[in-house]
């Protein structure tokens, strides 16, 4: 016997509590202990596995709630778990949405229904990657001058990225500051300044809301034709950067694009 296809999940509702209550009298929503139950995990495996993202629950009043797919075997545990991961910077109740809707770029089928067939799957990947980048991104500061608690520095750069913030601190400032990236001012002219000193700032916006963290300082000072860079994350942990070869020609967005390059991996 053919199984009924679910009901697409209607989270865009204006009471989405109400929303997930009846997809909790329907069954569709799982209880962690529902969940653990069925999927039999143990709790320190599931919160593992919700750690890296490959299994997600939304909040319904003060509880954790499970989807039913993430245990129905229609669907290929290793691939959904895969596009999960990748959906993470994107809130739950958006990535159950994502999962459970007709998708244009996927001929009319659902992401999930895309997990069963290569080609479809292979899309998916694509479409998820694409998708999850637009809720976060890492924006990277340049400012004139060694930094002071006390003063404001002119700004020399602004470069913006929507990138996972799983990836490398130093990788997504690098992507943001890129040639022919999203950069403010978009143009070298006049041509960035050459600096002895400058101050650097990542921080990571996460959307919707918009969530700002500052996650580092970067302090660069150029001598000798070398730039030293001193790391400060949001932590109170200070990092030492490897000194980077530099030229006298070398404006300061150039110059931090080589710090980053050398520290990004």
């Amino acid at each position: 016997m053919s199984r009924a296809k679910p009901a697409p999940l209607n989270v865009f509702v204006i009471d989405e509590l109400r929303e997930f209550r009846r997809l909790i009298g329907e069954g569709r929503l799982l209880s962690e202990a529902d969940f653990r139950r069925k999927r039999m995990v143990a709790p320190n495996r599931l919160a593992r596995l919700k750690a890296s993202g490959s299994v997600f629950s939304v909040d319904v009043d003060g509880s954790a709630f499970y989807p039913t797919f993430f245990i129905d075997p229609t669907y290929n545990r290793r691939r959904l778990e895969r596009i999960c991961r990748m959906l993470w910077p994107a809130p739950p109740n958006e990535r159950i949405f994502f999962l459970t809707q007709r998708s244009g770029a996927l001929g009319a089928i659902t992401p999930l229904q895309a997990l069963a067939e290569d080609e479809n799957y292979k899309r998916l990947l694509v479409l998820a990657h694409g998708w999850a980048s637009e809720y976060s991104r890492t924006v990277v500061t340049i400012h004139d001058g060694k930094f002071s608690a006390k003063a404001k520095l002119p700004l020399v750069c602004t470069g913006v990225d929507e990138i996972d913030p799983r990836v490398n601190i130093f990788l997504r400032a690098r992507n943001a500051l890129h040639d022919g990236g999203n950069l403010s001012p978009e143009r070298q002219y006049p041509p960035y300044p050459r600096l002895r000193a400058a101050t650097v700032f990542i921080t990571c916006e996460t959307l919707p809301g918009t969530k700002t963290d500052r996650e580092a300082r970067l302090d660069v000072r150029v001598a000798r034709g070398q730039a030293y860079s001193t790391a400060l994350f949001e932590s109170g942990i200070g990092q030492d950067m490897a000194p980077v070869i530099v030229s006298d020609d070398d404006d300061i967005v150039t110059v931090v694009r080589k710090v980053l390059d050398s520290n990004r991996r």
